[in-house]
């Protein structure tokens, strides 16, 4: 059993390079660790021992990595891409290795309150190709609907992700939005189905200016 943990810190640059095309980079500092699992637990790999040796890339590492994206709006219709992990930076060693999987996304939306209807968006993204995770091979369909009420005192939210390769998971989200006040939302959110790490709940409060 191999177990990868991760920590880290971006900073992130956007650009407009056409009118309403933006472009946008984000450059990453990662520390990742990679451990291993024995019959005792899970530890380190420069815990084990290899011939006397100590296993290479047990301690944490640290890696530079990128992601980049581009956004373009035109009225009611935005288009996206983004890619993630394009460094695929690698960690451990031999014997205890990972590395982050590159992901490339594409997807679109419909916001028709910018063609002066209500405050609705549908959105679908996909992945263009097929990445492997610690739970098994993905590559994720998604779509959304957002309806905003009341003068956008409430939002309401769902949606579905299918994965077309592996497992083949399919989870079901739902979440609403409360403006308890201007600029200061409370929010909550479920997902149901899917894989164990998709499942889930949470609250939470953000303020916006």
């Amino acid at each position: 059993m191999q177990s990868f943990s991760a920590s880290q810190l971006g900073l992130t640059l956007v650009q407009s390079i056409l009118p309403g095309v933006d472009a946008g980079a984000t450059v990453k500092y990662v520390r990742g660790t990679v451990r291993v699992g024995t019959d005792d637990g899970v530890k380190s790999a420069s815990d084990l021992l290899d011939d006397g040796e100590e296993l290479d890339g047990g301690h944490a590492e640290n890696q530079f990595d990128l992601d980049a994206g581009v956004i373009a709006v035109a009225g009611p219709v935005r288009l996206g891409a983004v890619m993630r992990n394009i460094r695929q930076p690698d960690f451990g060693s031999d014997a205890a290795h990972f590395s982050l999987p590159r992901q490339t996304r594409i997807g679109a939306a419909i916001d028709t309150e910018q063609s002066g209807g209500p405050p609705f968006i549908f959105a679908v993204d996909a992945d263009v190709r097929r990445y492997t995770t610690a739970t098994g091979d993905r590559r994720v369909v998604a779509l959304g609907a957002e309806q905003w009420l009341w003068a956008k005192r409430i939002g309401v939210r769902g949606g579905a992700r299918f994965n077309t390769v592996g497992a083949q998971e399919r989870a079901a989200t739902a979440g609403a939005s409360v403006a308890a006040r201007n600029g200061l939302y409370v929010e909550g959110y479920i997902v149901r189905g899917g894989s164990e790490a998709d499942r889930g709940w949470g609250f939470g409060a953000r303020v916006s200016f």
